[in-house]
């Protein structure tokens, strides 16, 4: 067992200085004062005094497998490794395949989601990829959705030359196949969305919405913390009929030319329309993230998405815009943890819950702890857990 002392709670909701006890990978206790001395066993100690802990923080998108490509073959990104995670805080996550599904399969997203488990992350994913018909590992989504665990839902791409020309009908005809599987598996169903930059934005998703009757908070639209108005507007008018948008994390200040805002300033005017708790918060780390030249036919540059773009998102909420911290953690804990189905184990901190948990320096707002699953998986900054081909 573990025994975490003298650290003020954030679960999100604050709970001020409290001591957790941690055993078979959930939270066993949360009081005042624990006594090690009272329990069975060898017990294990974390000295938190001075620091602020808060739930491990949920990621829905992810490449594991990486993505890029674009740009060449040698522009294929790497995969991530376990500890890329759990330095940035990250304990559960979703993987996803991008515009490459050529190069890299279902199949092997399986294999690595599977590997995060084995490694000590929680790991889901979703089947599909930028194209319809989805790309499968069974045959057909539903089928990959009921008979295999880690799956819980489809990747699709709309509003982008990349990705397919689909109509009305291919996309309600999916939404219907997501949410059978869904209730005959008993996982959330979800469809996300990677938004491209075309002007047709969400137009299909309403369209079926209002013609075919699908429910709205199916789908988990990403990618939508952009300049564009028509954008915006439609991310929130979902976000008014049930969905949750997701906004990609950076690492870095937009450029005053650049057409994306910050995840941080798309959750702040979501919460001045009272729609905060509709705004999940990702990095796609392990993404590329192409910067195109003119006629946006090929790449002139690439970056890569990475894990530590949550905690930079994070601060500018909490330092920059004010935020609660209590707040400021709900699209990285309760409100994707309500969107994969994970209300019961991810995503806040009581008993009973998996012991996920981030301890952060509050003077230099960083990371020193992380445990996942129970187990310290980051120790005053140094890796513990790692993968099994890390050095």
């Amino acid at each position: 067992m573990l025994v975490i002392k003298n650290a003020e709670i954030f679960a999100p909701a604050p709970l001020g200085k409290m001591d957790i006890l941690i055993g078979g990978e959930k939270i066993l206790a949360m009081e005042p004062y624990i006594d090690p001395a009272f329990l069975p066993g060898d017990i294990d100690e974390l000295d938190a005094s001075g620091m602020v802990i808060v739930p491990g923080f949920i990621d829905g998108h992810q490449h594991f497998t990486g993505g890029g490509g674009e740009g060449g073959f040698q522009t294929r990104v790497p995969e991530l490794t376990v500890s890329m995670n759990f330095r940035n805080g990250v304990t559960t996550a979703v993987g996803l395949l991008g515009t490459d599904s050529l190069t890299r399969s279902v199949e092997n997203l399986y294999a690595k989601t599977q590997a995060f488990n084995a490694e000590g992350m929680t790991a889901f994913m979703l089947t599909g990829a930028y194209w319809y018909p989805s790309p499968t590992i069974t045959g057909s989504v539903a089928r990959d959705m009921v008979f295999l665990q880690p799956v819980i839902g489809v990747k699709l791409a709309l509003a982008d030359s990349r990705g397919p020309h689909i109509d009305a009908k291919d996309l309600a005809s999916l939404a219907s196949d997501v949410q059978v599987a869904a209730l005959v598996a008993n996982k959330p169903g979800i469809i996300t969305v990677h938004t491209g930059i075309r002007t047709q934005a969400l137009d299909l998703i309403f369209e079926i919405v209002e013609k075919f009757e699908i429910r709205p908070s199916i789908f988990v639209p990403t990618h939508i913390n952009r300049k564009s108005g028509k954008l915006s507007d439609q991310a929130l008018a979902l976000a008014e009929k049930g969905c949750v948008v997701d906004a990609t994390c950076h690492q870095e200040l937009p450029e005053p030319d650049s057409p994306r805002l910050t995840a941080a300033d798309f959750a702040c005017i979501a919460r001045d329309n009272g729609l905060f708790d509709h705004v999940s918060f990702s990095t796609d780390a392990g993404g590329s993230m192409p910067i195109w030249n003119q006629d946006h036919s090929r790449t002139v540059g690439m970056g890569v998405g990475t894990p530590s773009s949550l905690m930079f998102e994070l601060n500018l909420l909490v330092n920059k815009k004010h935020i609660p911290l209590e707040e400021a953690l709900r699209p990285l804990t309760t409100t994707p943890a309500r969107i994969y189905g994970l209300e019961t184990r991810k995503g806040s901190l009581r008993v009973s819950m998996d012991a996920d948990l981030v301890v952060i320096d509050p003077a230099s707002f960083s990371i020193r702890d992380v445990v996942a699953r129970g187990a310290i998986a980051i120790k005053n900054k140094e890796a513990v857990k790692k993968g099994y081909f890390e050095a």
